[in-house]
């Protein structure tokens, strides 16, 4: 008994110090965004003397463009999240589900994809990149689309795994086609898959600092981790500027998460198929 509460007073502990790990920098983050310069550099944790409301109306003024860089960020995850979800899903489908003598080796291929870091591939990328002298916006879209392939056909082809196929035969025997039982039956089966693969790529585009960094130089196409950038100069900084379109930055992530989340925890719990 008594092993019983210390485990449960070890658990909690250990949950609450993590807690306030995650919540102290939000706090200053958020708090820090209303003041000014002086003022974070004074007290951290210090409540602003009064609310500077005008940071968060300079960084969309015309020379920090900010709204450009959130509308850019913003059509980057929106075409990778579809793109992905759509094209993904129906390559894990064709591996688990359909029997062909390959399958097997295709699957090794896309998971060696996950052994691989980006930074090893940066230099050949942008070699790529350059001699087929595609547009940076094109170019971009397409290396975040590759990116997200390996997770992705991962999630999808393991989530399948567990799907039992008699709904999908019992369509085949009263005469349904495969694309047409693909999208009338699997996808709504799948549904916590996608909010999981949407999720991971939604977070993995919008955050993306490095290709945009290195495939972007267009002011006006330019992300907004990139855009966030120019918040920090040589010689001075607007801190409270920049912790406003961080604060700002991180809005979009929650909202997805939000409306997200059921999904995840209900194929979490409930299971993919009820009987």
């Amino acid at each position: 008994m008594k092993m019983r509460y210390l485990l449960k007073v070890i658990k909690y502990t250990f949950l609450l110090v993590t807690a306030i790990l995650v919540i102290l920098p939000l706090m200053f983050v958020l708090m820090s965004s209303f003041k000014s310069n002086e003022e974070i550099f004074l007290g951290a944790f210090q409540l602003p003397s009064h609310l500077r409301y005008q940071n968060y109306i300079t960084i969309f003024n015309d020379i920090f463009h900010l709204h450009t860089y959130f509308a850019n960020s913003f059509m980057y995850s929106v075409i990778v999240c579809t793109a992905g979800v759509l094209v993904n899903s129906m390559a894990a489908y064709a591996i688990i589900r359909l029997k062909w003598k390959m399958s097997k080796l295709v699957m090794a291929l896309f998971l060696s994809g996950l052994m691989i870091p980006l930074h090893a591939i940066i230099v050949p990328l942008y070699i790529f990149v350059s001699r087929f002298r595609m547009p940076s916006q094109i170019a971009l879209t397409l290396l975040f689309a590759a990116s997200t392939i390996p997770t992705s056909v991962f999630l999808f082809a393991g989530y399948l795994g567990q799907v039992p196929r008699s709904i999908e035969e019992s369509a085949i025997i009263d005469g349904s086609t495969i694309p047409n039982m693909f999208f009338k039956i699997v996808i709504p089966i799948i549904k916590p898959a996608i909010a999981t693969v949407t999720i991971f790529n939604f977070m993995a585009v919008w955050n993306d600092l490095l290709l945009s960094l290195i495939f972007l130089s267009n002011a006006l196409t330019q992300t907004l981790q990139l855009g966030i950038t120019r918040f920090m100069g040589a010689f001075y900084s607007d801190y409270g500027l920049l912790l406003a379109a961080i604060v700002l930055s991180i809005i979009p992530s929650v909202v997805v998460y939000f409306f997200m989340s059921e999904k995840i925890i209900s194929g979490i719990t409930s299971g993919a198929v009820k009987g």
